[in-house]
């Protein structure tokens, strides 16, 4: 029967793997990054649009999402992603000059949303219906793991050694996704052939959910591009810590809150996570020691951990296996219209104000966002 199928096949095993590496050098770029742009004089804002470029190439790539799998297997498609992520981090200690980054950042983001998309629905291919949730519940364990590790690994390295080295770190274990990448057998599905394949624009279906998914991008990319730079200026260190701890609670979380959706829905999960993001904008925006910093990643690694897949195993479920390609590349493109657009804009504000300014806006944004959750989430699914 489909409720005792087991969801830990070989297939999702070595996806869950391939996409923790995968992630782990996103989530290493994400508190380095904007340190090297500022190391070669980068404005503000065009920290902002260096961090901030890997989501608006991801964003066109998945408008091609259905189209792709026409002509080429998940597998070559995840194998390209990689690849593509590995010649960015070839190239970015290469040519320092504001440009050509933006060049490979964009390249990067290519193979960003390439893995971000068939990484998720191939695993979600693996899963049954009715364990979704949970399915997709674990398979976000493995990202959040990774994560937990990657600013530990990334930020000594970069602060301590050298960018150079960073770079190196990053290329060795791209190396490795590929290699897991090769073991593979993906389950053969038949290609449904229509007379227009069409571009997986916005389906209205999706909205409630397009639109929470584009908000908590927004907010995120505040955080994630700014709060290095922002304690440096507060001089409280141990920002490695914050993301550790955001990313361990993220990964106790996700079991949880995969099967309160699947028993509750979306509810029950996203109120109390929306509180938790606000105050962890309170805490950085008041921000005077590390434990105060640690203490912020808690709260906002438990928020992350709860809205990002129950908002993903909402679309999932609602789109079934006809339109979930298409529906999933819509759902990422939203979350990373938001964190890139995000990024910039809230480089701008940092570069007209300070770094407070922008946190208390962003505060004060994610109120809002409180209300936009208790009009939409209260759907049952």
């Amino acid at each position: 029967m489909a409720s005792k199928r087991s969801i830990w096949s070989k297939n999702f095993i070595l996806l869950m793997a391939g996409d923790a590496l995968l992630f782990m050098v996103y989530n290493m770029q994400v508190p380095v990054l904007p340190l090297y742009g500022k190391s070669l004089g980068m404005s503000a804002s065009q920290i902002g649009l260096f961090v901030g470029a890997i989501m608006f190439a991801a964003m066109v790539v998945r408008l091609f999402s259905e189209r792709l799998l026409h002509y080429f297997k998940k597998k070559t498609l995840l194998i390209a992603g990689v690849l593509l992520y590995l010649v960015a981090s070839v190239c970015y200690p290469l040519f320092t000059a504001f440009a050509p980054l933006i060049a490979f950042r964009l390249l990067n983001g290519i193979g960003h949303g390439l893995g971000t998309t068939y990484f998720a629905t191939a695993a979600a291919d693996e899963l049954p219906l009715n364990r979704m949730g949970e399915g997709i519940g674990y398979f976000g364990i493995s990202s959040m793991f990774s994560a937990s590790i990657a600013p530990l690994v990334a930020l000594p390295i970069a602060q301590k050694i050298s960018f150079n080295a960073f770079f190196l770190t990053c290329i060795i274990i791209l190396i490795l996704a590929m290699g897991m990448l090769t073991f593979i057998k993906p389950k053969v599905k038949p290609v449904i052939v229509t007379k227009k394949i069409r571009l997986a624009g916005i389906q209205k279906d999706f909205l409630p959910q397009s639109l929470l998914i584009f908000c908590l991008g927004l907010i995120q990319s505040g955080v994630l591009s700014y709060i290095t730079l922002f304690a440096g200026i507060r001089h409280v260190h141990g920002t490695a810590w914050f993301f550790f701890t955001a990313a361990i609670v993220g990964v106790v979380l996700r079991p949880i809150v995969g099967n309160l959706f699947d028993q509750q829905g979306p509810f029950f999960v996203m109120l109390p996570s929306v509180v938790g993001l606000i105050i962890s904008f309170i805490l950085i925006c008041t921000l005077q020691s590390q434990w105060q910093l640690i203490l912020a990643g808690v709260f906002f690694g438990a928020a992350d951990g709860a809205i990002f897949p129950t908002v993903q195993s909402w679309v999932l479920k609602a789109a079934g296996n006809e339109r979930r390609e298409s529906a999933t590349g819509q759902f990422l493109n939203c979350y990373d219209f938001g964190m890139g657009i995000g990024a910039y804009l809230l480089g701008k504000i940092i570069d007209f104000s300070n770094y407070t300014t922008m946190f208390q806006v962003m505060l004060y944004f994610t109120i809002a966002y409180l209300f936009l959750t208790l009009f939409y989430a209260r759907r049952k699914v």
